[in-house]
């Protein structure tokens, strides 16, 4: 991981198109509106309703369901759509792109989106991922603070300029991020342990308890059970496309966590109480130091 000299251009986008206006696209419109009431909004999806539900909160100046004219004029693209349709939306939206136009996506897979979107967009791509969400999804689940505090890692390519990947990071900066910078391989490997290995594994402690007690038994769960399955509650589909865009690190990610899992059962079969308080304390020492985004410490 590295975080390289880059200079940030703290200037807001004049114009900013938003691809996808769901719980980030949405929050960053809501932001764009408090902290840059200057800047001129664009929004595509390809649901009528959902834009005009944007322009009716007056989020969005402009509205489209064509990714070219969604663009024109546009001197920042941001797509904020599940990464399997991002290669179709770039190939689609290159006809009204200035050639200044800088375009960066909020995926939370990588590597796989910067080999598509690179050879299409060029120098002007700069892949980044904001580490904030919710289970909750779609434009009211959206949060002008979402981003307050928030990691968000930029992912430039070999071939992302120099302007571009400043005008990335401070954009992000601009919402409230704390912005790191690091490559694509890099930022899978991480957000496999970080993000998506959390999510797998509120996804099977939920089938566990369905699969080995009574019908019925979760409902009788206290707050622990509730905390470590709130992300199980998030889309399904999307998930599955995240986990198998990320497959080999997340496998990998999984066969660690499983190796953790047997050594822990070991300790507690054998009635081994100081490898277990061992392993406890390490894990509590480590959780006490991390800190909350704003966004979450106000939730």
């Amino acid at each position: 991981m590295s975080t390289p000299a880059v200079k940030s251009d703290t200037a807001t986008a004049r114009r900013v198109t938003i691809f996808g206006p769901g719980l980030i696209g949405g929050s960053i419109a809501l932001a764009l509106r408090s902290r840059s009431p200057g800047t001129k909004i664009s929004a595509w999806a390809r649901n009528e309703e959902a834009l005009h539900e944007l322009s009716s909160r007056g989020l969005a100046d402009s509205v489209s369901t064509d990714p070219a004219a969604a663009v024109e004029a546009a001197d920042l693209v941001v797509l904020c759509t599940p990464v399997g349709s991002m290669e179709g939306l770039a190939r689609s939206m290159t006809p009204g792109l200035s050639a200044t136009a800088v375009i960066t996506d909020a995926g939370s897979v990588k590597a796989c989106v910067v080999d598509q979107l690179t050879p299409i967009l060029g120098e002007n791509y700069v892949g980044a991922h904001p580490m904030a969400g919710s289970e909750r999804a779609g434009l009211g689940a959206a949060r002008e603070d979402l981003f307050m505090g928030a990691s968000c890692l930029v992912t430039p390519s070999l071939k992302s300029a120099q302007s571009a990947l400043g005008k990335v990071r401070g954009f992000w900066q601009d919402l409230g991020c704390a912005v790191t910078i690091m490559s694509p391989v890099e930022h899978d490997r991480l957000v496999a342990r970080l993000s998506h290995l959390p999510h797998a594994l509120a996804y099977a402690l939920i089938n566990l308890v369905i699969d080995t007690l009574p019908e019925g038994s979760q409902q009788l769960a206290g707050g622990s059970f509730r905390d470590a399955t709130r992300v199980a509650a998030s889309n399904p589909e999307l998930w599955t496309g995240i986990l198998t865009s990320n497959g080999p690190e997340v496998a990998a990610a999984l066969r660690e966590m499983s190796k953790l899992l047997k050594a822990m059962a070991t300790a507690i079969g054998d009635e081994n109480p100081d490898s277990l308080l061992d392993f406890l304390k390490r894990a509590r020492h480590h959780r006490n130091e991390l800190s909350l985004p704003a966004s979450e410490r106000a939730a």
